[in-house]
């Protein structure tokens, strides 16, 4: 009791404060920690915090902060891709660590702002109001400065199989409006609380609600994997390669073509397993991660193409590679540096035994400072910065060519966009990637079990390949069917998990039942303030 009191004098003394630590130690609940009480305590104690503000400025700065250690301590990774060239990029240090978490934490300001505007302190409608803003703040930052929806709240269900088939009815976004919902009930319970004459009576309603919802969807996502276990094809075959290539050796441009030749003989290895060999499919698919295909090389190197057709030529099976391409194309005008595109290309070998690129997607979603630098051309900052940036993708498309299931193709960070999984027609999603930037982190197992969301919300599995990070075949239900862990060389080889047909409910009504959980909290909200609760 003394601790508690002690605890709690400390948080009216210093609330931003209090509420930048509370942050930084929520953060252990999402991945690969999953010490989900660890934000049951830290969001109820930022809403209690912000509850008692009686100044708006001072209520949005308290999130604020919550929101800057909530991001410092689950995405200080990011910075580890400036380790690797520490001379040149000393310099932006500081913002990945800081400045990362502090654009994020705006749109958490204007939740708390907004709350402390609109209701009063110590109330519960400003407890409901509070959590149900900060559900849109999280919505809102897949859109706010280029985008970087990344370690949503729901995504801290990564290890909870039952609880992660939610996604399958309204996405990502609505666990996460259901997690904030569990994990605010202490906050939501002292708050209601405040009116004696009718304390009991709320809180018993907030636990009743909770728990049928939690319980509720515990036993229907527990069911729904007992019911469906993992369904193999029998006609397609999948062949997913992990060189396991560090970031600063794969541009060497000395080291080009024995990259290349590394990603084959793995192949070579992959076709060679029982798994494959045995299979009798119609097709086998290779992946290969992210830019381990350059288009310059194919071009001008003859080894390279010889190569790639004697691996894919020659078997009973058609064979498809999907790979990470890097292209390049020669300026417009003499003189100008000329562009890039991140790309995935799917080839083939014709009768005739010749390469052919039969479908192309490029990156549509780029990495800000990563893959472009905002304003360049605007501002004329090309011969600042020495790069013309990646060409920009017309957007999410499906792949298709003969003898291979059409295929949703998502580069890299576009993984954690619930909508780049969006595939009318498509029977798999292909993320390739390169994780290795940001080393054995945080970083690669997040990014991991957010593309295990994009399965479960399309209802599709996934092929994931990274030059080094963790590759995995998954199930349209989110399981990992087989994967190669971070630092390790080598391949997944066996049949591609067949698709539901029949879709999902959030393939048929995407976000609407987040808007729905939204529209929900705010009518809640009108009429507790109407009751001055």
């Amino acid at each position: 009791m003394i601790m508690i009191d002690k605890l709690n004098a400390l948080t009216v003394r210093f609330p931003k404060w209090s509420c930048f630590i509370i942050g930084l130690i929520a953060a252990f609940a999402m991945p690969p920690f999953h010490l989900w009480p660890l934000l049951a305590f830290g969001l109820s104690m930022a809403v209690i915090i912000v509850s008692r503000q009686s100044n708006p400025w001072r209520g949005g700065w308290c999130a604020f902060y919550f929101g800057v250690g909530f991001f410092t301590m689950g995405l200080w990774w990011v910075a580890n891709a400036l380790m690797l060239d520490l001379t040149e990029y000393w310099w932006a240090i500081g913002f990945s660590i800081l400045g990362l978490p502090v654009l994020l934490s705006l749109l958490w300001f204007v939740a708390g702002y907004v709350t402390c505007r609109l209701a009063r302190p110590n109330t519960l409608a400003r407890g409901v109001l509070f959590l149900t803003l900060l559900c849109a703040a999280e919505y809102g930052r897949a859109f706010n400065l280029s985008g970087f929806p990344w370690n949503l709240f729901g995504y801290m269900w990564g290890n909870v199989p039952p609880l992660m088939q939610l996604a399958s009815l309204g996405g990502a976004y609505f666990v996460t409006a259901l997690t904030v919902l569990w994990m605010g009930l202490p906050a939501l319970a002292r708050l209601a609380s405040f009116d004696a004459e009718h304390a009991r009576k709320r809180v018993l309603v907030l636990a009743g609600v909770t728990l049928v919802t939690f319980i509720g969807g515990y036993a229907w996502g527990a069911l729904r994997l007992v019911n469906h276990p993992t369904q193999m094809r029998t006609d397609v075959g999948v062949a997913i390669v992990q060189p396991n290539i560090t970031p600063d050796e794969k541009w060497e441009v000395d080291k080009t073509l024995t990259h290349f030749m590394r990603h084959v003989n793995i192949s070579q290895q992959a076709i060679d397993n029982k798994n494959i060999k045995d299979g009798g499919f119609k097709t086998v698919l290779l992946v290969w991660p992210e830019t381990s295909l350059e288009e310059r090389l194919i071009m001008t190197v003859p080894e390279a193409p010889q190569a790639l057709i004697k691996l894919m030529g020659n078997h009973p099976y058609q064979t498809r590679l999907v790979s990470g391409l890097w292209r390049e194309v020669p300026a417009e005008t003499p003189g100008r540096l000329p562009g890039y595109f991140n790309s995935i290309g799917v080839v083939s070998v014709t009768s005739d035994g010749k390469l052919n690129l039969d479908d192309l997607y490029d990156k549509h979603h780029l990495v800000p400072f990563g893959e472009y630098v905002p304003l360049e051309k605007t501002l004329g900052l090309t011969p600042l910065v020495g790069f013309a940036g990646f060409g920009w993708g017309s957007g999410p498309k499906v792949l298709r060519s003969d003898s291979m299931p059409p295929v949703s193709p998502m580069i890299c960070f576009e993984a954690i966009f619930p909508w780049y999984g969006a595939s009318q027609g498509a029977e798999w999603l292909v993320n390739t990637s390169n994780d290795g930037w940001y080393g054995n982190t945080a970083g690669p197992y997040q990014h991991l079990v957010m593309t295990q969301f994009r399965a479960i919300e399309q209802g599709k599995p996934v092929a994931r390949s990274a030059t080094t990070g963790i590759s995995a075949l998954i199930d349209p239900y989110g399981r990992v069917v087989q994967s190669l862990p971070y630092n390790r060389r080598g391949f997944i080889a066996g049949a591609l998990p067949a698709y539901l047909r029949q879709g999902t409910l959030y393939t048929m009504f995407g976000e609407a039942l987040f808007f729905l959980t939204l529209t929900v909290g705010a009518a809640v909200f009108i009429h507790l303030r109407m009751r001055k609760i």
